[in-house]
Protein backbone atom coordinates (compact mmCIF):
# COMPACT_ATOMS: atom_id res chain seq x y z
CA UNK A 1 0.00 0.00 0.00
CA UNK A 2 1.35 3.43 -0.96
CA UNK A 3 2.52 5.75 1.81
CA UNK A 4 0.24 8.77 2.11
CA UNK A 5 1.30 12.37 2.59
CA UNK A 6 0.21 12.14 6.22
CA UNK A 7 2.18 8.92 6.73
CA UNK A 8 5.26 10.59 5.32
CA UNK A 9 4.87 13.71 7.47
CA UNK A 10 4.49 11.60 10.60
CA UNK A 11 7.49 9.43 9.74
CA UNK A 12 9.80 12.40 9.12
CA UNK A 13 8.48 14.24 12.19
CA UNK A 14 9.19 11.29 14.45
CA UNK A 15 12.64 10.88 12.93
CA UNK A 16 13.31 14.51 13.83
CA UNK A 17 12.19 13.85 17.41
CA UNK A 18 9.38 16.40 17.17
CA UNK A 19 5.91 16.28 18.62
CA UNK A 20 2.95 17.44 16.56
CA UNK A 21 2.80 20.56 18.72
CA UNK A 22 6.48 21.31 18.12
CA UNK A 23 6.04 20.86 14.37
CA UNK A 24 3.04 23.17 14.45
CA UNK A 25 5.03 25.85 16.28
CA UNK A 26 8.02 25.53 13.92
CA UNK A 27 5.98 25.50 10.72
CA UNK A 28 3.09 27.83 11.44
CA UNK A 29 0.65 25.07 10.44
CA UNK A 30 -2.07 24.37 12.99
CA UNK A 31 -1.88 21.26 15.17
CA UNK A 32 -5.37 20.37 13.96
CA UNK A 33 -4.23 20.30 10.34
CA UNK A 34 -1.16 18.20 11.18
CA UNK A 35 -3.30 15.73 13.12
CA UNK A 36 -5.82 15.42 10.30
CA UNK A 37 -3.04 14.79 7.80
CA UNK A 38 -1.27 12.21 9.95
CA UNK A 39 -4.56 10.42 10.67
CA UNK A 40 -5.24 10.46 6.92
CA UNK A 41 -8.47 12.33 7.53
CA UNK A 42 -7.19 14.56 4.74
CA UNK A 43 -5.55 12.98 1.71
CA UNK A 44 -3.93 16.14 0.41
CA UNK A 45 -2.74 19.55 1.53
CA UNK A 46 -2.18 22.89 -0.13
CA UNK A 47 1.26 23.40 -1.59
CA UNK A 48 1.95 26.27 0.81
CA UNK A 49 1.15 24.02 3.78
CA UNK A 50 3.46 21.29 2.50
CA UNK A 51 6.23 23.79 1.94
CA UNK A 52 5.90 25.12 5.52
CA UNK A 53 6.02 21.60 6.93
CA UNK A 54 8.98 20.65 4.74
CA UNK A 55 10.89 23.75 5.83
CA UNK A 56 10.28 22.99 9.49
CA UNK A 57 11.31 19.35 8.99
CA UNK A 58 14.41 20.24 6.97
CA UNK A 59 13.42 18.35 3.80
CA UNK A 60 12.39 19.25 0.27
CA UNK A 61 8.72 19.81 -0.39
CA UNK A 62 8.70 16.94 -2.87
CA UNK A 63 9.91 14.60 -0.12
CA UNK A 64 6.48 14.95 1.50
CA UNK A 65 4.38 14.59 -1.62
CA UNK A 66 2.45 11.59 -2.84
CA UNK A 67 4.56 9.16 -4.87
CA UNK A 68 2.46 6.01 -4.83
CA UNK A 69 -0.23 4.88 -7.26
CA UNK A 70 -3.31 7.04 -7.66
CA UNK A 71 -6.77 5.60 -8.08
CA UNK A 72 -8.20 6.19 -11.56
CA UNK A 73 -11.17 8.53 -11.89
CA UNK A 74 -14.62 6.97 -11.80
CA UNK A 75 -15.29 7.96 -15.40
CA UNK A 76 -12.97 9.44 -18.02
CA UNK A 77 -13.53 13.04 -18.99
CA UNK A 78 -14.72 13.73 -22.51
CA UNK A 79 -12.82 16.28 -24.55
CA UNK A 80 -14.79 19.33 -25.68
CA UNK A 81 -15.14 19.45 -29.47
CA UNK A 82 -12.35 22.01 -29.92
CA UNK A 83 -9.85 20.04 -27.83
CA UNK A 84 -10.81 16.82 -29.62
CA UNK A 85 -9.99 18.46 -32.96
CA UNK A 86 -6.53 19.39 -31.67
CA UNK A 87 -6.04 15.93 -30.23
CA UNK A 88 -6.77 14.41 -33.65
CA UNK A 89 -3.94 16.43 -35.17
CA UNK A 90 -1.39 15.97 -32.38
CA UNK A 91 -2.20 12.28 -31.82
CA UNK A 92 -3.63 11.05 -35.14
CA UNK A 93 -5.21 7.63 -35.45
CA UNK A 94 -2.94 5.54 -37.61
CA UNK A 95 -2.19 2.06 -38.80
CA UNK A 96 0.64 1.07 -41.11
CA UNK A 97 2.14 3.52 -43.55
CA UNK A 98 1.81 7.27 -43.90
CA UNK A 99 -0.85 9.31 -42.13
CA UNK A 100 -2.63 11.73 -44.45
CA UNK A 101 -2.19 15.30 -43.22
CA UNK A 102 -5.04 17.02 -45.02
CA UNK A 103 -7.31 16.98 -48.03
CA UNK A 104 -5.23 16.71 -51.20
CA UNK A 105 -7.37 19.39 -52.81
CA UNK A 106 -6.25 22.00 -50.31
CA UNK A 107 -3.97 24.79 -51.52
CA UNK A 108 -0.30 24.21 -50.84
CA UNK A 109 0.78 26.20 -47.77
CA UNK A 110 3.48 28.86 -47.92
CA UNK A 111 6.01 29.93 -45.31
CA UNK A 112 4.73 33.52 -45.47
CA UNK A 113 1.15 32.37 -44.96
CA UNK A 114 2.08 30.06 -42.11
CA UNK A 115 4.00 32.78 -40.31
CA UNK A 116 0.98 35.06 -40.61
CA UNK A 117 -1.19 32.29 -39.13
CA UNK A 118 1.22 31.91 -36.20
CA UNK A 119 1.16 35.65 -35.52
CA UNK A 120 -2.63 35.62 -35.52
CA UNK A 121 -2.73 32.60 -33.21
CA UNK A 122 -0.34 34.27 -30.80
CA UNK A 123 -2.44 37.43 -30.89
CA UNK A 124 -5.56 35.47 -29.98
CA UNK A 125 -3.81 33.61 -27.15
CA UNK A 126 -2.21 36.71 -25.66
CA UNK A 127 -5.60 38.42 -25.87
CA UNK A 128 -7.16 35.63 -23.74
CA UNK A 129 -9.42 34.54 -26.61
CA UNK A 130 -8.99 30.85 -25.91
CA UNK A 131 -12.05 29.71 -27.85
CA UNK A 132 -10.73 31.34 -31.00
CA UNK A 133 -7.21 30.02 -30.35
CA UNK A 134 -8.51 26.47 -29.96
CA UNK A 135 -10.61 26.90 -33.08
CA UNK A 136 -7.63 28.05 -35.15
CA UNK A 137 -5.03 25.55 -33.95
CA UNK A 138 -6.09 22.38 -35.82
CA UNK A 139 -5.81 24.01 -39.25
CA UNK A 140 -2.56 25.82 -38.39
CA UNK A 141 -1.00 22.61 -37.02
CA UNK A 142 -2.01 20.77 -40.20
CA UNK A 143 -0.75 23.59 -42.40
CA UNK A 144 2.61 23.56 -40.60
CA UNK A 145 2.96 19.78 -40.98
CA UNK A 146 2.16 19.98 -44.68
CA UNK A 147 4.71 22.72 -45.28
CA UNK A 148 7.47 20.85 -43.44
CA UNK A 149 6.73 17.71 -45.47
CA UNK A 150 6.74 19.52 -48.83
CA UNK A 151 9.83 21.68 -48.26
CA UNK A 152 13.49 20.68 -48.52
CA UNK A 153 16.90 22.17 -47.80
CA UNK A 154 16.96 25.52 -46.01
CA UNK A 155 13.26 26.00 -46.70
CA UNK A 156 12.51 22.85 -44.71
CA UNK A 157 14.60 24.07 -41.75
CA UNK A 158 12.62 27.32 -41.77
CA UNK A 159 9.35 25.37 -41.96
CA UNK A 160 10.36 23.15 -39.04
CA UNK A 161 11.12 26.23 -36.93
CA UNK A 162 7.69 27.71 -37.59
CA UNK A 163 6.08 24.32 -36.97
CA UNK A 164 7.82 24.28 -33.58
CA UNK A 165 6.28 27.66 -32.78
CA UNK A 166 2.81 26.36 -33.63
CA UNK A 167 3.26 23.39 -31.31
CA UNK A 168 4.50 25.67 -28.53
CA UNK A 169 1.40 27.82 -28.98
CA UNK A 170 -0.74 24.68 -28.80
CA UNK A 171 1.08 23.42 -25.71
CA UNK A 172 0.81 26.72 -23.86
CA UNK A 173 -2.89 27.02 -24.65
CA UNK A 174 -3.52 23.46 -23.48
CA UNK A 175 -1.65 24.06 -20.21
CA UNK A 176 -3.82 27.07 -19.53
CA UNK A 177 -6.97 25.05 -20.20
CA UNK A 178 -5.63 22.22 -18.00
CA UNK A 179 -5.23 19.51 -20.63
CA UNK A 180 -1.81 18.61 -19.27
CA UNK A 181 -1.05 15.32 -21.01
CA UNK A 182 -1.89 16.69 -24.45
CA UNK A 183 0.08 19.83 -23.64
CA UNK A 184 3.12 17.71 -22.80
CA UNK A 185 2.92 15.95 -26.16
CA UNK A 186 2.64 19.27 -27.99
CA UNK A 187 5.60 20.82 -26.16
CA UNK A 188 7.74 17.71 -26.53
CA UNK A 189 7.04 17.86 -30.25
CA UNK A 190 7.91 21.57 -30.30
CA UNK A 191 11.30 20.85 -28.71
CA UNK A 192 12.04 18.07 -31.23
CA UNK A 193 11.05 20.23 -34.22
CA UNK A 194 13.10 23.21 -33.03
CA UNK A 195 16.15 21.01 -32.53
CA UNK A 196 15.67 19.53 -36.02
CA UNK A 197 15.59 23.07 -37.40
CA UNK A 198 18.97 23.75 -35.77
CA UNK A 199 17.62 26.48 -33.48
CA UNK A 200 18.56 25.66 -29.89
CA UNK A 201 17.19 28.90 -28.47
CA UNK A 202 13.81 28.19 -30.02
CA UNK A 203 13.92 24.69 -28.52
CA UNK A 204 14.82 26.20 -25.14
CA UNK A 205 11.83 28.52 -25.41
CA UNK A 206 9.59 25.46 -25.63
CA UNK A 207 11.41 24.06 -22.58
CA UNK A 208 10.37 27.22 -20.69
CA UNK A 209 6.75 26.33 -21.40
CA UNK A 210 7.36 22.70 -20.46
CA UNK A 211 8.80 23.80 -17.12
CA UNK A 212 5.60 25.76 -16.52
CA UNK A 213 3.70 22.50 -17.01
CA UNK A 214 6.02 20.64 -14.63
CA UNK A 215 5.49 23.35 -12.01
CA UNK A 216 1.74 23.02 -12.38
CA UNK A 217 2.12 19.27 -11.83
CA UNK A 218 4.26 19.87 -8.71
CA UNK A 219 7.23 18.12 -10.34
CA UNK A 220 9.66 20.55 -8.74
CA UNK A 221 12.84 18.48 -8.85
CA UNK A 222 12.39 17.81 -12.55
CA UNK A 223 11.39 21.38 -13.37
CA UNK A 224 14.49 22.79 -11.69
CA UNK A 225 16.81 20.23 -13.25
CA UNK A 226 15.44 20.69 -16.77
CA UNK A 227 15.51 24.49 -16.48
CA UNK A 228 19.09 24.62 -15.18
CA UNK A 229 20.47 22.08 -17.63
CA UNK A 230 18.82 23.80 -20.58
CA UNK A 231 20.08 27.20 -19.41
CA UNK A 232 23.59 25.76 -19.32
CA UNK A 233 23.23 24.50 -22.90
CA UNK A 234 22.16 27.89 -24.31
CA UNK A 235 24.16 30.14 -21.95
CA UNK A 236 24.44 33.42 -23.87
CA UNK A 237 27.32 35.70 -24.57
CA UNK A 238 26.30 38.71 -22.55
CA UNK A 239 28.05 40.98 -25.04
CA UNK A 240 26.81 39.57 -28.34
CA UNK A 241 23.60 37.58 -27.79
CA UNK A 242 20.23 38.83 -28.98
CA UNK A 243 17.55 40.03 -26.56
CA UNK A 244 15.51 36.94 -27.49
CA UNK A 245 18.40 34.69 -26.50
CA UNK A 246 18.93 36.57 -23.23
CA UNK A 247 15.20 36.50 -22.52
CA UNK A 248 14.88 32.76 -23.08
CA UNK A 249 17.89 32.09 -20.85
CA UNK A 250 16.50 34.42 -18.21
CA UNK A 251 13.12 32.71 -18.30
CA UNK A 252 14.73 29.30 -17.79
CA UNK A 253 16.33 30.68 -14.63
CA UNK A 254 13.01 32.12 -13.48
CA UNK A 255 11.37 28.72 -13.96
CA UNK A 256 14.20 27.05 -12.08
CA UNK A 257 13.88 29.59 -9.28
CA UNK A 258 10.11 29.04 -9.08
CA UNK A 259 10.67 25.29 -8.76
CA UNK A 260 13.43 25.67 -6.17
CA UNK A 261 11.53 28.05 -3.89
CA UNK A 262 8.51 25.75 -3.92
CA UNK A 263 10.80 22.88 -3.02
CA UNK A 264 12.27 24.54 0.06
CA UNK A 265 15.53 25.42 -1.74
CA UNK A 266 15.57 29.15 -1.09
CA UNK A 267 19.29 29.73 -1.59
CA UNK A 268 19.21 28.13 -5.03
CA UNK A 269 16.08 30.11 -5.90
CA UNK A 270 17.72 33.40 -4.89
CA UNK A 271 20.82 32.65 -6.94
CA UNK A 272 18.79 31.98 -10.07
CA UNK A 273 16.85 35.21 -9.56
CA UNK A 274 20.18 37.03 -9.28
CA UNK A 275 21.36 35.60 -12.59
CA UNK A 276 18.06 36.42 -14.28
CA UNK A 277 18.40 40.01 -13.03
CA UNK A 278 21.79 40.25 -14.68
CA UNK A 279 20.28 39.23 -18.02
CA UNK A 280 17.39 41.67 -17.50
CA UNK A 281 19.79 44.54 -16.87
CA UNK A 282 21.43 43.87 -20.24
CA UNK A 283 18.05 43.72 -21.96
CA UNK A 284 17.29 47.04 -20.29
CA UNK A 285 13.51 47.09 -20.80
CA UNK A 286 10.60 44.73 -21.28
CA UNK A 287 11.16 43.03 -24.64
CA UNK A 288 8.08 41.43 -26.14
CA UNK A 289 8.39 38.95 -28.99
CA UNK A 290 5.43 36.61 -29.25
CA UNK A 291 6.46 35.33 -32.65
CA UNK A 292 9.96 33.92 -32.55
CA UNK A 293 10.86 32.98 -28.99
CA UNK A 294 7.56 33.57 -27.16
CA UNK A 295 9.45 36.00 -25.00
CA UNK A 296 8.34 38.76 -22.64
CA UNK A 297 11.36 39.52 -20.53
CA UNK A 298 13.06 42.38 -18.77
CA UNK A 299 13.56 43.96 -15.33
CA UNK A 300 9.83 44.14 -14.62
CA UNK A 301 9.32 40.44 -15.38
CA UNK A 302 12.10 39.49 -12.97
CA UNK A 303 10.74 41.85 -10.31
CA UNK A 304 7.28 40.27 -10.58
CA UNK A 305 8.77 36.79 -10.17
CA UNK A 306 10.72 37.96 -7.12
CA UNK A 307 7.41 39.02 -5.58
CA UNK A 308 5.99 35.59 -6.43
CA UNK A 309 8.88 33.89 -4.63
CA UNK A 310 8.27 36.00 -1.54
CA UNK A 311 4.62 34.95 -1.60
CA UNK A 312 5.56 31.28 -1.81
CA UNK A 313 7.71 31.82 1.29
CA UNK A 314 4.74 33.52 3.00
CA UNK A 315 6.71 36.75 3.38
CA UNK A 316 3.72 38.96 2.66
CA UNK A 317 5.18 42.25 3.84
CA UNK A 318 8.29 41.64 1.77
CA UNK A 319 6.17 40.82 -1.28
CA UNK A 320 4.27 44.09 -0.97
CA UNK A 321 7.49 46.04 -0.46
CA UNK A 322 9.06 44.44 -3.54
CA UNK A 323 5.93 45.19 -5.55
CA UNK A 324 6.59 48.91 -5.23
CA UNK A 325 9.50 48.37 -7.63
CA UNK A 326 7.19 46.80 -10.23
CA UNK A 327 5.61 48.83 -12.98
CA UNK A 328 3.12 46.43 -14.50
CA UNK A 329 3.48 46.79 -18.29
CA UNK A 330 0.37 47.30 -20.39
CA UNK A 331 1.67 44.94 -23.04
CA UNK A 332 2.37 41.83 -21.06
CA UNK A 333 0.77 38.43 -21.04
CA UNK A 334 -2.11 37.76 -18.70
CA UNK A 335 -0.05 34.97 -17.19
CA UNK A 336 2.64 37.46 -16.16
CA UNK A 337 0.75 40.65 -15.43
CA UNK A 338 -2.35 39.17 -13.84
CA UNK A 339 -0.47 36.41 -12.01
CA UNK A 340 1.47 39.20 -10.32
CA UNK A 341 -1.76 41.00 -9.47
CA UNK A 342 -3.11 37.79 -7.92
CA UNK A 343 -0.01 37.70 -5.72
CA UNK A 344 -0.76 41.25 -4.59
CA UNK A 345 -4.39 40.36 -3.87
CA UNK A 346 -3.24 37.36 -1.81
CA UNK A 347 -0.70 39.49 0.08
CA UNK A 348 -3.31 42.14 0.92
CA UNK A 349 -5.67 39.38 2.05
CA UNK A 350 -3.06 37.99 4.43
CA UNK A 351 -2.37 41.51 5.70
CA UNK A 352 -6.14 41.86 6.26
CA UNK A 353 -6.55 44.67 3.77
CA UNK A 354 -9.60 42.96 2.32
CA UNK A 355 -10.94 45.97 0.45
CA UNK A 356 -7.72 46.33 -1.54
CA UNK A 357 -7.67 42.61 -2.31
CA UNK A 358 -11.23 42.73 -3.65
CA UNK A 359 -10.38 45.85 -5.66
CA UNK A 360 -7.44 44.07 -7.35
CA UNK A 361 -9.44 40.93 -8.10
CA UNK A 362 -12.31 42.99 -9.51
CA UNK A 363 -9.85 44.82 -11.74
CA UNK A 364 -8.56 41.54 -13.15
CA UNK A 365 -12.12 40.30 -13.66
CA UNK A 366 -12.98 43.41 -15.64
CA UNK A 367 -9.78 43.38 -17.71
CA UNK A 368 -9.24 39.66 -18.32
CA UNK A 369 -12.32 37.61 -17.40
CA UNK A 370 -11.48 34.66 -19.65
CA UNK A 371 -8.04 34.37 -18.07
CA UNK A 372 -9.35 34.70 -14.52
CA UNK A 373 -11.99 32.00 -14.75
CA UNK A 374 -9.27 29.33 -15.15
CA UNK A 375 -7.22 30.44 -12.13
CA UNK A 376 -7.46 28.21 -9.07
CA UNK A 377 -5.29 30.72 -7.24
CA UNK A 378 -8.02 33.34 -7.72
CA UNK A 379 -10.64 30.95 -6.35
CA UNK A 380 -8.48 30.22 -3.31
CA UNK A 381 -8.04 33.93 -2.55
CA UNK A 382 -11.74 34.60 -3.02
CA UNK A 383 -12.64 31.65 -0.80
CA UNK A 384 -10.43 33.07 1.95
CA UNK A 385 -12.04 36.50 1.56
CA UNK A 386 -15.55 35.05 1.72
CA UNK A 387 -14.67 32.97 4.79
CA UNK A 388 -13.20 35.91 6.64
CA UNK A 389 -15.91 38.39 5.59
CA UNK A 390 -18.96 36.16 6.15
CA UNK A 391 -20.92 38.89 7.90
CA UNK A 392 -20.11 41.70 5.52
CA UNK A 393 -19.80 40.62 1.91
CA UNK A 394 -19.58 43.57 -0.43
CA UNK A 395 -21.40 43.46 -3.79
CA UNK A 396 -18.00 43.28 -5.49
CA UNK A 397 -16.97 40.23 -3.45
CA UNK A 398 -20.31 38.53 -4.11
CA UNK A 399 -19.83 39.15 -7.84
CA UNK A 400 -16.34 37.63 -7.68
CA UNK A 401 -17.61 34.60 -5.79
CA UNK A 402 -20.36 34.06 -8.35
CA UNK A 403 -17.94 34.46 -11.25
CA UNK A 404 -15.41 31.99 -9.79
CA UNK A 405 -18.02 29.52 -8.50
CA UNK A 406 -17.08 30.05 -4.85
CA UNK A 407 -19.80 29.06 -2.40
CA UNK A 408 -21.13 31.81 -0.17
Amino acid sequence: MAESIGDRIGRVRRRRGMTQEQLAEASGVSVATIRKLERNDRESARMGTLRQLAQALGVKTTDLMQTGPIEPPIAPETDPAGILAIRRVITPARGLGRVALADDSADAPTLTGLRASVREGNRLYQGDDYAATIGALPSVLTEAAQLAELADGDARLAALAVQAQVYQLAGSTLIHLRHDDLAYQALSRAIDLAEQSGNQVLAASAVVSLCWLLLRQRRFDEAEQVAVETADVIEPSFRHSSTGHLGTWGWLLLRGSAAAVRNNRSSEADEMIRQAKAAAVLVGREVIDYHEYWTTFGPTTVAMKEVENAMVQREYGKALALSTQVTVPRRSTSNNRNRHLLDLAAAHTEQRDYARAVEILTGIKNAAPEWLRYQRYARDITTTLVTRRKRGLSPQLVALADFLAVEL
